[in-house]
């Protein structure tokens, strides 16, 4: 499992937080979302791409594009729409823990 230690965590707070994702990824840099109460995190994690973890909770190496968007339709959120074709572009993976309602973007 990845170490997630050293990644910077944003509280994702609406579109000030979208654009400082944004900004974030725009960089190749990783970024850990932390998604509000009430985020409908549920994905099916095959179309993504997604590789299963030890925690049936946990979703690696997620196509970037595929899951973002996912949970931007889910969620109707277009901002997270915006970023996955950022993550896209900066070729980014996403691993996403249901549990914590987490979404870490990296390489």
């Amino acid at each position: 499992m990845r170490d997630y230690s050293n990644m910077p965590a944003l509280t994702w707070e609406g579109p000030t937080s979208a654009k400082k994702a944004m900004a974030q990824v725009h960089h190749a840099e990783p970024v850990i979302l932390i998604m509000p109460e009430g985020f409908i995190m549920g994905l099916d994690a095959d179309a993504c791409g997604c590789s299963a973890a030890a925690d049936p909770h946990h979703h690696l190496g997620c196509r970037a594009a595929d899951a973002l968007k996912a949970l931007a339709e889910a969620n109707r959120m277009p901002e997270l729409a915006q970023l996955a074709e950022i993550a896209h572009e900066a070729r980014q993976v996403v691993d996403i823990e249901t549990d914590t309602r987490r979404i870490i973007i990296h390489d």
